[in-house]
Order: structure tokens, then sequence, then C-alpha cells
């Protein structure tokens, strides 16, 4: 008898029947081997598309870039950044400041008057806004009895770092529209730390003004308003009564320390009450919300008599004050009383 040889197919298909569960190769879905395409060679090879290298130029940063501010050319003694020459001012009050005008280059900017002494030392600089803007709608006419300003004062006298301060004032007429001195609104502001004299300078239709603790705000050089930096502003409080009016709204949003104390038509500095506050204040601060903020005694702070001089000359002494009585100290940067500001 012959036997009929089966072929493989056959058993294996025979196998997959009989034990289903043990041999994996009787699954239904076979997955077959991935095999690679290889480029024609030859005429019917389509041509290979070659793409231009990628300029470095091209590639685009992934990292955010970092503004820099553009240089500007200081040429005046009170444009220079510079340290204070000393730090305690004399407790003798001496007349001898001149003040002079500096004009700048361009028609469209009204400068501003420097402060300086017999032997040459700029101690100060001041401008105005006098109004017909924004801050100020009404416009300064001396002919006609009407002195609406906000003038801005940086002080520092011997050029020392005890005193360096700001006054801004604001002019608005009485009841019977007449301007007196009385009538004036005045804020007095000390920024910490103190590690520059305040300096100024002109470019491109504007007044740079840097602050004590390095810190940079911008003025319009025409009217004098407030632009950009540390410093904001609200318009000029026209309201008749002054018993009601309110002191200037200029408001500082700085990384360091600020002093203020107001009064009207007086020294802030003399029997009033002064407000300490640590960076930028919170909007709710007034509602009795912690904010880093104390309102202490003139007297703790300035001289009473003579000279009024700000008591503490070097910010050591200031920053164990406030430890002590604010809870709250001056900023640092490792061990130096500073805070990040960009000079230029």
């Amino acid at each position: 008898m012959k036997t009929k040889s089966l072929r493989p197919t056959t058993v294996l298909l025979m196998l997959c029947v009989a034990t289903p569960l043990f041999v994996p190769a009787c699954r239904s879905t076979v997955t077959p081997p991935t095999i690679p395409e290889l480029p024609l060679e030859g005429p019917e090879a389509s041509p290979t598309k070659t793409e231009p290298p990628t300029e470095i130029s091209n590639i685009p940063d992934l990292q955010p870039a970092t503004p820099i501010k553009e240089s500007i050319p200081r040429i005046f003694p009170e444009s220079l950044i510079g340290s204070p020459d000393k730090e305690l001012a004399s407790r003798r009050l001496e007349y001898n400041t001149m003040i002079s005008s500096r004009p700048t280059e361009s028609p469209l900017a009204a400068g501003w008057q420097y402060r300086n002494t017999r032997q040459g030392q700029i101690v100060g600089f001041e401008f105005s806004n006098h109004g017909g803007n924004r801050i100020l709608p009404p416009r300064r006419d001396a002919i006609k009895n009407q002195f609406f300003t906000r003038d801005f004062q940086f002080r520092f006298d011997e050029r020392a770092r005890q005193d360096i301060h700001l006054l801004v004032a604001d002019w608005a007429p009485s009841r019977d529209r007449q301007f007196r001195l009385s009538e004036l609104m005045n804020s007095l502001m000390h920024f910490f730390p103190r590690n520059y004299l305040p300096a100024i300078v002109n470019f491109k239709n504007r007044n740079f003004v840097t602050l004590p603790t390095g810190e940079e705000v911008e003025f319009d050089a025409k009217t004098g308003e407030i632009l950009a930096g540390v410093l904001s502003e609200a318009p000029v409080d026209l309201n008749p009564d002054r018993a009601v009016r309110q002191f200037p709204a200029v408001y500082y949003l700085g990384k360091g320390v600020i002093v203020r104390a107001n009064a009207r038509g007086s020294d802030p500095r003399i029997g009033t009450t002064a407000t300490i506050t640590t960076g930028s204040p919170l909007q709710n601060c007034e509602k009795g919300i912690e904010c880093n903020r104390c309102q202490v005694p003139s007297r703790e702070l300035w001289d009473q008599t003579g000279a009024v001089r700000f008591k503490f000359s070097t910010d050591e002494e200031f920053d164990r004050y406030l430890l002590a009585r604010c809870a709250f100290g001056l900023p640092k940067s490792g061990l130096e009383f500073r805070i990040a500001a960009t000079l230029r």
C-alpha cells in the first residue's frame, strides 16, 4: 500500500485545530515584517530633493530676549550717576546755592533748573508741570495770577547721603481764586537704599531721572508728566477747599523703601506723621491689611529745629531702626543694601 505524504501546510493546519492555545504560529493575524523602502535606481528613480542648509540667524531663539537699554550720553554734571560724596550733612543751614536753567538740545523740551553752590557743586535740580495736559488741565499764567503747577524738586545738600529727598508740590487756587503759599500741597519723599545721588538727563524728548535706589523714572521733557518707570501720578486735585484737597498723587512702584510725609502750606518734616512703605503697596493697604507699611511721628526721622535733616545718615542705621520699629528692613543683595536696577 502506498502511503500518501502530507504537505507541511496541511500538517500545520491539523495541529492548529488540535492545539490552538499552544501554537503561536496559529494566530489568524500575522504582522508581516516591515521592509524599508530602498530608493529606486536607474531611469525610474525620482530625483531626490535636497533641503538648503538652515542659516544660524534663522533659528528661533527659544529664550526670551532681555531688553537692552539704549545708552544715553551724559554731558552735564547733574546727569552723571555717582555715589554720595559723604555720609553727613552739616547741621547749619546755609543759603549759598544758586539756581540756573539748563536748556536742552530739542526745541520740544523745556529743560530743567539745577542748583549749585559757589564752589560749583551740583546739589539739586527741579522742573515743573505747568499745565495744559492730562495731569493739570489749566495752564499756568503768571500775568493772570494763575500759578497752576506740579513741582518736582530733587535735593541732595552738600552731596551727602543723609538728606537726599524729593519734594513734590501742587499749586491750586483757594476759594477766592488766589494762589498762596499756605495753599500748597506738599509731599516729601526719601528713597532707600541711598546708593546714588539723583541724576537727570535728556534724551529723545524725555527726561530720565535716576533715583537714589538706582531705579529710573521717565518724564515728558516738554510737559513734565511722568511717562514710565517706578513713579506714577494722577491729576492735581483742584478742589478749592484745601481741607479736603488731596496731596500730590505721585506714587512709588519700585522695589525699595520709601518714607513719605505730607503737609499743607508747610514743611512736611516738622510736626507731622510719616508713612514708611517697603516695595509697591497693595491696593487694599488702606483697609488695614498687612502690607509692610508703618506710620511714625516725624520727630523720630527728622530734626525739628535748625537745618531739618534726616536723622539716619547711613542705610545701616536706618535698617536697624526699621527692623525695631516696623518689623521690616531695607532690601539686600548679598551683604549690601541694593536692589536690582539697570543703570544707563
